[in-house]
């Protein structure tokens, strides 16, 4: 029988749902997050109580609960709070900030590709007019080529300092600024979208590097229109100079630059005789060689720039937009918020659950307090589904007790929950315990820490305060197969 997660941390096994994923087999190709649909999140988010309401909640169980029940705990909750987010989107109750944001994008590529392409043009504009058409060639190539990669090397190494201190790069903070202007109670909620997962800074780091990448297209393509113009309207001769007498160096530079179409294109590399012809000695007032000489060097120089100008950025372009998507693809929403608004999606509603019909889970007794799965056997089968098989104790001072706690833990359950009264909590022995379970068991298998007031023995409803403090430290672990809980007597 197909098993189905239903709520946030139990599977119920339900012949209907199961039939119903069958027929809506889902089509993942619509659930890739973009940094767009990160905003869109957020505004969500930025609702606070009010980001999920009671048809949320009710559609989530009915249909976008089924649609990822097989799925792994680290792609559950990225894929549903997607659907979730697409959901409401079809609603048409809102304006999303994404709107704004791809025509944001979109003016900045342009303005950015065209700005440096007026750029390339009027520098080899001026590089073929002045000095009577003559160009040097050593010039054209460092302002054309060199300047500009260098430039992104200077970049990349500033984006990278700014990615391991956690900030976004300067243009995207830039755009994100503009956007809250019109949504000023949002801006923060982006900026931290954009911040506090390395997955989501990868994903702004290589979409600035794209920008970057269209600007770097736009100033060669200037360069190139720009040259070829140039060529067919004026005479242009080339030349090079050079104080030390030996012309080893350039000789060397030609033919390296020229090794990716020297075997499809002879006649766009210079000859050893047209570079030695080429080379005029200072103050000498000589004018360059026209002809096959010029000819060599005007070929050579255009495909200078498509080979190492335009190609590598092309290349580059791709590179950056699935580096995007792959870091995307990663986003793992283990962020409080993020952890806050799926508990609220994914809680199941009241009501019998026959016993036939739940998984089994291990109990732990956190602490040896005596609430063992009997005691809350009632609520685990009505609000977690999942029925209590065994029990043992954990963090106590006896051996025989842990050694049968691992033997359990490394039996494999498809269920763990650790029992852990509301007072107790010590951040680094949790922590070493939730480590100590989670290397046993895998990453996953659903883990609950059930959270309740130790009344001698007896489970009651844990303290608001108490039930904060635990809740915060859970959702600091960041484990996407982790969930916590409050025990309620009344369930």
């Amino acid at each position: 029988m197909k098993s189905v997660y239903i709520a946030r941390c139990g599977r119920v096994k339900t012949p209907h749902i199961a039939r119903m994923a069958d027929m809506q087999s889902l089509s993942f190709l619509g659930t890739r997050w973009r940094l767009s649909d990160l905003l869109d999140l957020e505004t969500l988010l930025a609702q606070g109580e009010g980001a999920v309401r009671e048809r949320d909640r009710r559609v989530f169980a009915e249909e976008i609960g089924p649609r990822i029940a097989d799925l792994s705990e680290a792609r559950r909750r990225r894929v549903g709070l997607r659907l979730w987010l697409s959901q409401r989107r079809q609603r048409g109750d809102r304006d999303w900030p994404s709107e704004g944001w791809h025509g944001v994008m979109g003016l900045a590529r342009w303005i950015l590709f065209i700005g440096m392409m007026i750029l390339g043009a009027l520098l080899v504009w001026g590089l073929c007019l002045g000095g009577d058409q003559r160009v040097h060639v050593v010039i054209f190539v460092g302002l054309t080529l060199i300047v500009p990669w260098l430039g992104f090397l200077v970049l990349l190494c500033l984006r990278f300092v700014a990615t391991r201190r956690a900030r976004s790069p300067w243009l995207i903070r830039v755009l994100l600024r503009g956007l809250s202007r019109r949504r000023p109670e949002a801006g923060q909620r982006w900026r931290a979208a954009f911040s506090d997962t390395k997955a989501a800074r990868r994903a702004v780091a290589a979409r600035a590097s794209a920008l970057s990448q269209w600007s770097g297209l736009g100033y060669v393509v200037g360069a190139v229109g720009a040259f070829v113009v140039a060529l067919l309207v004026f005479d242009v001769r080339f030349y090079w100079e050079a104080t030390p007498d030996d012309d080893v160096l350039i000789h060397g530079a030609v033919a390296w630059l020229s090794s990716p179409w020297a075997a499809l294109w002879p006649g766009a590399v210079p000859s050893d005789a047209a570079i030695q012809a080429s080379r005029l000695m200072g103050g000498s007032g000589a004018t360059p060689p026209g002809g096959a000489v010029a000819g060599a060097w005007w070929r050579f120089l255009l495909m200078a720039l498509l080979v190492w100008g335009v190609v590598p950025r092309l290349v580059l372009l791709v590179w950056f937009a699935l580096r995007e998507r792959m870091a995307l693809a990663g986003l793992d929403f283990q962020a409080p918020r993020h952890r806050r608004v799926w508990r609220e999606l994914a809680g199941v509603s009241r009501g019998a659950v026959a016993e036939a019909h739940a998984d089994g889970a291990l109990v732990l007794d956190v602490g040896g307090h005596g609430i063992d799965g009997e005691a809350v056997r009632g609520f685990m089968l009505r609000r977690l589904r999942l029925n209590p098989t065994a029990t043992e104790r954990v963090s106590v001072l006896d051996n025989d007790a842990e050694a049968a706690a691992d033997a359990a833990l490394a039996a494999h359950p498809p269920h763990v929950v650790l029992i852990a009264a509301d007072w107790m909590l010590s951040p680094r022995q949790t922590a070493r315990l939730h480590a100590r379970v989670r290397d046993t068991v895998g990453e996953a298998v659903p883990m609950v820490w059930l959270v309740v007031a130790d009344e001698a023995g007896t489970p009651s409803a844990p303290d608001d305060e108490h039930l904060a403090r635990w809740t915060t430290f859970i959702d600091g672990l960041r484990d996407p197969a982790t969930e916590i809980t409050a025990y309620d007597p009344t369930v």
